[in-house]
């Protein structure tokens, strides 16, 4: 992002003073105090502090966005900043409404520190979470009592692997393969239906198997743009091109180092990138755009996905070689409809980390509880997530099964979709009964996977496994 500067009466002497003072350790203490988040941009556009309530608020792991640009800080936030980009690049003073991925409102403000000539030095965005900020006008008016909210500096709301492990033996034996992949250094690639916890998994293994200091950084694959892909995975040098930061910029995979690198939504990527990023797979060498000299990154390699790579593969969409370099260990996260056994579980974390929020404490009555282990989940862990949360907001201090939307109280058909199993084409009488049944057989496994988008879903709700599938999509073979 490429910063302009505009005239202003506001100015404030002493500037070198002012930035030599953010790098104080007294300074980030007094930050971190500070019940809105702060975040400090320089003259560059990188960001030079932010406080811990900032981190909380953006969904970050770490101040890992600390020397960075603004543009990797949005890239990493969980809030919608799609407002803010114009604005703090034209350095207009104005206000404007985040909204994070679970719906709250964070209002953020922008104001700008000068030196004596106008030239703006500092960005200063100041971040409020509009709920908190509510709870405590109604506490200082009388209005209510009780701490009904806490700060998201407070807050600890991810999944209890440890807890998970105890519990199930899928959960364990995935995490005990994942840290041991990680710590031989062999690339791990995590599959899996979205919602069903991919990202919290890759966190998992990625503390389990480092230390807090170390970087994880997380890149959606998907949302970068083919003609973005090179400059933000890669970085630039000074004057690469028009609009290159003067300082240039490092790239997310070197930003990494010594860390974790998360792909996420790989199979999102261009094809015509792909070839950018199995390069530094192979060789492990980053060589920023405009830059004659690659640098070595060592990083540990997790990525994810909810499409099916073989069959992308198998459709030229996906080079064979990436994915080979990808998919060293593979792991399937199982969706939580075939985990029985950590709903209740789940149920319990969820309802504990909104009565952190909340007074008086939620609690799930039994039919409640009955009907959310009865239901399939298509959304997996996020959609239980959310519906803890619904009942959070919609009941009082007990939530029961007439709290719960509607669709989740209707009657659940865990086998096969109606449209997978409903009738074929008619099939001419006079051919022989195998044949009729191979016909039949075929045509309800072409809706299958037409259905569900992939022979291994497709396997699943008929009841058969991959292989019996591939085969009879190949050669037309009866099932047994």
């Amino acid at each position: 992002m490429q910063f302009k500067t505009v005239e202003s009466n506001d100015a404030l002497p002493r500037m070198d003073d002012i930035l030599q003072s953010l790098d104080a350790p007294e300074f980030g203490s007094v930050m971190d105090r500070m019940i809105d988040g702060v975040i400090i941009l320089d003259a560059d556009g990188l960001v030079r502090t932010l406080n811990s309530t900032a981190i909380h608020l953006n969904g970050l792991e770490n101040a890992s966005v600390i020397g960075r640009s603004y543009d990797d800080l949005l890239a990493e936030s969980t809030l919608d900043w799609s407002e803010s980009l114009d604005e703090v690049t034209a350095q207009r003073k104005r206000e404007f409404i985040a909204l994070s991925d679970s719906g709250r409102s964070i209002l953020v403000s922008v104001r700008y520190l000068r030196d004596t000539v106008g030239d703006a030095t500092l960005t200063i965005m100041f971040l409020r979470d509009l709920q908190v900020f509510d709870h405590l006008r109604r506490t200082a008016t009388g209005v209510s009592g009780g701490n009904v909210f806490k700060f998201l500096s407070d807050r600890d709301i991810g999944p209890d692997f440890d807890a998970q492990r105890h519990l199930s033996k899928d959960v364990d034996r995935m995490i005990l393969r994942g840290t041991r992949s990680l710590h031989q250094g062999a690339r791990l690639l995590l599959m899996g239906e979205s919602g069903s916890g991919k990202t919290e998994l890759a966190k998992y293994l990625h503390r389990s198997v480092g230390t807090r200091e170390e970087a994880f950084i997380h890149v959606n694959c998907g949302a970068i743009p083919d003609s973005l892909f090179e400059s933000e995975m890669f970085g630039y040098e000074k004057g690469a091109f028009t609009g290159a930061l003067q300082t240039g910029k490092r790239g997310l995979i070197e930003s990494a180092e010594g860390g974790t690198l998360f792909l996420d939504e790989i199979g999102e990527i261009p094809l015509s990138s792909q070839a950018k990023l199995l390069k530094f797979l192979e060789d492990g060498i980053v060589q920023r755009v405009g830059g004659r000299v690659g640098k070595k990154v060592n990083a540990r390699i997790i990525s994810a996905t909810n499409r099916n790579l073989w069959q992308l593969v198998a459709e030229n969409q996906f080079r064979r070689d990436l994915y080979y370099r990808l998919a060293v260990i593979t792991l399937e996260v199982t969706p939580l409809r075939e985990q029985h056994d950590l709903i209740d579980h789940l149920i319990d974390h969820f309802v504990s980390a909104a009565n952190r929020m909340r007074k008086p404490d939620l609690t799930i009555a039994d039919d409640c509880r009955t009907n959310l282990k009865e239901y399939p989940f298509p959304g997996n862990i996020r959609e239980l997530h959310n519906l803890i949360q619904h009942l959070s907001v919609v009941a009082d201090d007990t939530a029961t099964a007439e709290h719960l939307p509607a669709h989740v109280c209707e009657p659940q058909d865990t086998d096969i979709p109606s449209s997978v199993t409903k009738s074929p084409e008619p099939i001419a009488a006079s051919r022989p009964l195998k044949e009729q049944v191979r016909v039949f057989e075929r045509q309800l496994i072409d809706r299958a996977i037409t259905r569900l988008g992939s022979k291994r879903k497709a396997a699943r709700a008929l009841g058969v496994d991959i292989g019996t599938i591939v085969r009879k999509t190949q050669h037309g073979e009866q099932i047994s």
